[in-house]
């Protein structure tokens, strides 16, 4: 797959971002101005979202699991069983450490930051803050206390459809995984995982999934998380950091982790890292198709003639020398760059 910036790691870049929740029914009242520094965690939007009566909960839409509705403000509704309309407040967190750009007619800020950006495969759900917190999967047999609801879990592995259940009533606002089974996550959601990310409006599409933000390095399938990617993530545990899961086939939108850098690291002797997708000798790729599909590794030879293949077909190939240390040779046309 392409990545929109290049490469699926940034270890450091320069980001432009809207700080939008998303939500068709919201009002949104910025609460900073543009030439303003802001911090991760400093309220940056107030929202004012529609919140329907007892009447209009009755149904519940049939995409949201029981696990998975919303808390709403009881009111009453008039004589004719018409559902009435209050708006809750709340206050949305900057997320990123940088400037505001500008305030957007919809009342979203977008906010310039030198962050590390990290692109997933494929995700779901809407933007969101937290603080990154790794995942013990001894925690829950050993009593220990629960993680925080506002964390944002890391997953090296897989993710189940059991955990995703525990996340959602544990009140945790996003998930970062390597990936997870086509069949645990669209019985997870409820819906048809083509249908959603082929969609051309993607806020309405997920407006009745589930309240939780995925993003998954890897896609669906097993795979691992690449241990430089965990690497990187591992530095950063417990800093806020802000999370999308939006995937949009159509418009060229992918799941994005971002996370400020520290002050001294994001102004002492700083540049942005420029990625260049060519394929050339020591550059970092992953097989991204084929029986070996999301195996890492280095370049270290590219063939300058065709090879043939067990398969039949003729292609220019590289070997690659993977993380485990074995060696393979895969089509130019099955990998991409990735670092």
């Amino acid at each position: 797959m392409p990545y929109p910036l290049g490469w699926a790691v940034l270890t450091q870049t320069l980001i432009q971002r809207e700080r939008w929740p998303a939500g068709q029914n919201t009002r949104a009242v910025s609460l900073v101005y543009p030439g303003q520094e802001v911090q991760p965690d400093q309220p940056v939007i107030r929202l004012e979202r529609a919140e329907p009566s007892e009447a209009s909960r009755e149904v519940p839409h049939p995409a949201l699991s029981s696990q998975a509705e919303l808390p709403f403000t009881k009111i009453g509704g008039d004589s004719a069983g018409q559902a009435s309309i209050s708006f809750g407040n709340e206050t949305i967190p900057a997320g990123l450490h940088g400037r505001v750009i500008d305030v957007t007619p919809r009342g979203g800020v977008i906010i310039e930051s030198r962050a590390l950006a990290i692109q997933g495969a494929i995700g779901v759900g809407n933007q969101v803050a937290g603080i990154l917190t790794l995942w013990q999967t001894s925690s829950r047999s050993q009593g220990q206390p629960r993680i925080p609801p506002g964390a944002i879990l890391l997953i090296p592995g897989p993710l189940t459809f059991a955990l995703l259940r525990f996340a959602l009533s544990s009140g945790i606002p996003g998930i970062v995984a390597s990936s997870i089974a086509a069949r645990d996550l669209e019985g997870f959601l409820r819906t048809d995982l083509v249908a959603l990310i082929d969609s051309a409006n993607i806020e309405q599409a997920q407006e009745h999934l589930p309240p939780i933000t995925i993003l998954l390095t890897e896609g669906l399938g097993m795979l691992a998380m690449p241990a430089r990617t965990m690497n990187i993530l591992s530095k950063h545990l417990g800093s806020i950091v802000l999370l999308s899961g939006a995937t949009s086939v159509r418009r060229c939108i992918f799941p994005e982790l971002l996370i400020s850098l520290p002050a001294g690291e994001g102004q002492s002797n700083w540049y942005p890292v420029v990625p260049d997708p060519a394929l050339v000798l020591g550059a970092y790729v992953r097989v991204c198709s084929g029986e070996h599909e999301g195996a890492l590794g280095q370049i270290t030879y590219l063939s300058l003639h065709c090879l043939t293949f067990p398969s039949g077909i003729r292609a220019r190939a590289a070997r690659l020398h993977l993380e485990g240390g074995s060696a393979l040779v895969v089509p130019l046309a099955l990998i991409e760059r990735i670092a």
